[in-house]
């Protein structure tokens, strides 16, 4: 064995993943875990960390310092309550420990009883929580990362008993500010749901997921969640927002119609502050937006789309081309005025739908 050396270890496992992944085919599995990998290995280089082995659906990284592991098992968790298209206990929730100590290696691979204590900690540690062992606790910088006692626990294949100790956050609600957030509704949907086959309404969501996931990418958007058929997706400027509004309009358009769904995409834009706890969202932002999504639907047509923004919106849009395409709507909401946007006379049609090859 290698002589020994004092190393900063991380251990990440995706919680209750045995339950989630059991019902994925096998292909959807690996790509998963595929992109789950990649996810964690970008987190850790922003803190100068990087994976040094697989552990089922979990990883081992190392890291310059326990305060860098700690930064990037914050930014982690908070990506992943933030940045996941399915809410609440559907989504992705990571459990992390962190520890310090002396690991030697032997024939290609790390060894130490820091890993066997890092192992015993997981079994103990929920979801979304980031625990660390006591010497890694006292490594921290508590001005950049503040920690407090969980408990003393008997671990297996330990004499003593092992005090351990947890990252603590004190504000726990991340907030975007000044975000431009774009919701998307069907109209119909529960109707369609009511008179076709599962599998249908399966087609339906699968086609409306791969395109909001590919007009988010397109115009550097964030999709915060997904519930059913609709959709909330943050930009970071009102030209990104807007133009990204009209891609999913046309797009859908497209896919409805090969479809026949008879399912019109309504849109609502704003901007305004958006907090996030955990994978849910609340604010101003949010509710506002929500309000102006709801009340446009007085001005459509029974099976009518449209694209619906707030004044907020119109204000950063002066000068370019969508402001002269925006025309007030009759509203009584109280914290924001309304306004339509004009399709465009495109001049080529959009073409058909075409569904990515797996």
């Amino acid at each position: 064995m290698s002589p020994l050396r004092t190393a900063v270890l991380m251990k990440t496992d995706i919680a209750g993943s045995t339950l989630k992944f059991h019902a994925l085919p096998a292909e959807e599995h690996q790509t998963l875990l595929r992109e789950h990998r990649a996810f964690v290995a970008r987190c850790a280089a922003e803190q100068n960390g990087q994976i040094f082995g697989d552990a089922g659906d979990g990883f081992w990284l190392e890291f310059p310092s326990v305060t860098a592991a700690a930064r990037s098992a914050i930014a982690m968790q908070e990506a992943l309550r933030q940045g996941q298209p399915i809410r609440g206990d559907d989504r992705l929730a990571v459990r992390v420990v962190i520890g310090l100590g002396d690991v030697g290696d032997l024939d290609g691979e790390m060894v130490g009883e820091l890993l066997a204590l890092i192992v015993r900690i997981e079994t103990i540690t929920p979801a979304d929580e980031i625990y660390l062992t006591a010497a890694a606790r006292l490594a921290l910088v508590p001005a950049e990362v503040q920690s407090s006692r969980v408990d003393t626990f008997s671990l297996k294949g330990f004499t003593e008993a092992v005090e351990v100790y947890r990252v603590e956050r004190r504000n726990r609600s991340c907030v975007v500010p000044d975000a431009c957030i774009l919701l998307s509704d069907l109209r119909g949907f529960g109707l369609l749901t009511d008179a076709e086959p599962i599998a249908v309404i399966e087609r339906l969501l699968s086609m409306l997921e791969e395109i909001v996931a590919s007009v988010a990418h397109e115009f550097a958007g964030v999709v915060r969640y997904s519930l059913g058929d609709t959709y909330c997706v943050t930009f970071n400027t009102a030209n990104e927002a807007i133009a990204a509004a009209e891609r999913l309009s046309e797009d859908w358009h497209a896919a409805n119609s090969q479809g026949g769904f008879n399912c019109a995409i309504n849109l609502a834009v704003h901007r305004g502050n958006v907090c996030a706890f955990r994978s849910f969202l609340y604010g101003k932002g949010i509710t506002v937006a929500a309000s102006v999504q709801r009340y446009s639907v007085a001005s459509l047509a029974s099976n009518e789309g449209g694209i619906f923004v707030t004044g907020a919106i119109l204000k950063d849009l002066a000068g370019t081309p969508w402001q002269d395409r925006l025309v007030p709507v009759t509203s009584d909401l109280p914290d924001a005025d309304v306004y339509r946007l004009l399709v465009a006379e495109p001049v080529n049609p959009p073409p058909a739908y075409q569904p990515v090859a797996p």
